[in-house]
């Protein structure tokens, strides 16, 4: 049998970044989404945004940052209820932007490409008033497309992407063993997003504290980082330093086949956390048998690991 490449050096390669901002609203996501574009692009007008929060990114021109400048000079689009918020939608907009020229895309807020009007959830809802069962609705022609392009959306290789994502809190019933009473109790902050979303970018920052124009930076804690200048658990000020950092660690890059590696190991682990009880596991078993894989799943391409999850996944 041939096989196709040949061996060369390794070396470091420049990236696109993909980075996830994830908060409760009101919490500064919009605002550090800005600042990281502004560090990463040449200049403000190759910056696009796609907003989806009421025209939110359009009290921001004028504005001065922590920096102390202006966010002013870049470009914006708004998608409405009326457009629908189809990932496809998101995705004709994004490809626009990168015909226009940008460098930075910006996408405020993908949330609601799952939960709005012509969102994911709203796309099956409609589906399965023709279907037989729910899990049909999932896997219609255009819902299997519209599901796929979620996962695809949060990175390119023609441009940075930076996704912001509302989250809110959970609560749940527990039972005091000892007393025998049941009380309600924090699950923690929860993405208003597809399940294992948050595996797919490069960077994922939950919001802590805005930054203010009188020179607060924005602060973030990284829940996931395959960039070696952030690490996991640690809490940033995004000030001057630090988004000057990225940009250099971008530009510089890394080698494409550890971040396919940090990748592929993201996704095992997070079909590990969603096989959390036998009927998951089994159901595991079988979407793999469905693929032709009679292996386990580390030896499984990343291409394949990334479909079989997103079958694992549907509602």
């Amino acid at each position: 049998m041939a096989v196709a490449g040949s061996f060369r050096k390794a070396s470091r390669q420049k990236v696109k970044a993909s980075i996830m901002i994830e908060g409760i609203q009101g919490t500064g996501k919009s605002g550090l989404a800005l600042v990281i574009a502004h560090a990463l692009a040449s200049a403000p007008d190759k910056i696009a945004a796609i907003d989806t929060e009421n025209q939110s990114l359009d009290l921001f021109d004028g504005l001065q940052s922590h920096l102390g400048k202006e966010f002013a000079g870049f470009m914006k689009v708004d998608l409405t209820k009326d457009d629908g918020y189809a990932p496809s939608n998101y995705d004709l907009l994004r490809k626009k932007a990168i015909e226009a020229g940008a460098e930075v895309v910006i996408m405020d807020s993908i949330s609601h490409m799952w939960n709005r009007s012509g969102g994911m959830l709203d796309l099956v809802t409609q589906a399965s008033k023709s279907a037989t069962r729910e899990y049909n609705a999932w896997g219609t022609d255009r819902n299997i497309k519209e599901k796929e392009l979620i996962f695809d959306l949060v990175r390119s290789n023609q441009a940075h992407i930076i996704t912001t994502v509302r989250s809110k809190e959970k609560f749940d019933m527990q039972k005091d063993e000892a007393t025998g009473r049941s009380t309600v109790v924090s699950l923690g902050e929860q993405q208003i997003q597809q399940d294992g979303l948050k595996y797919e970018p490069d960077l994922v920052l939950r919001m802590v504290s805005a930054g203010t124009p009188s020179g607060t930076p924005p602060v973030a804690l990284v829940l996931k980082s395959r960039y070696a200048i952030l690490e996991k658990d640690v809490t940033y000020e995004f000030d001057k330093n630090l988004l000057d950092s990225l940009k250099k660690y971008l530009e510089e890059g890394v080698d494409p086949e550890e971040l396919l590696a940090l990748q592929k190991q993201d996704v095992l682990d997070a079909i590990k956390e969603f096989c959390d009880t036998p009927a998951k596991k089994s159901l595991w078993t079988q979407i793999k048998k469905n693929m032709g894989v009679q292996g386990k799943a580390e030896d499984m391409p990343l291409v394949l690991l990334r479909q079989g999850y997103r079958t694992l996944t549907e509602d």
